[in-house]
């Protein structure tokens, strides 16, 4: 049974987590289906997500970040309810996408960010 993020807590983590709260979008399934999410918690190799529900997730998943201008493939580790926790397989550059990551969020990075002035 996978654990959740108190019994995982008082283990050792690959990777700090820091508390953030950042809108996030979620591209899942074949074919893709695109969902918002909120990230609560941020680290190299993972986030806690939250959804408005318990929408199940189908593979591959991949969870956008604009305001980082990242993208990670990820692994569903553990759910409650419309909280997940997802470990990140890899990280994409969406500034300049490698030629794996899948067009739909290659898109979907153009259409968040057109018109947003560059920091």
């Amino acid at each position: 049974m996978a654990k959740t993020p108190d019994e995982r807590e008082s283990e050792g983590r690959s990777a700090p987590r820091r508390r953030v709260l950042l809108g996030g979008k979620l591209i899942y399934g074949d074919p893709p289906l695109s969902l918002d999410c909120s990230v609560a918690d941020l680290s190299e190799s993972g986030a806690r997500i939250r959804l408005q529900g318990p929408e199940p997730l189908r593979k591959p998943i991949y969870l956008v970040v604009i305001r980082q201008e990242l993208a990670f493939l990820a692994k569903e580790e553990w759910r409650k309810g419309a909280t997940i926790g997802l470990s990140f397989v890899r990280a994409f550059d969406l500034k300049n996408p490698a030629p794996e990551l899948p067009r739909i969020v290659r898109q979907l990075w153009i259409e968040q960010t057109r018109g947003r002035p560059r920091e």
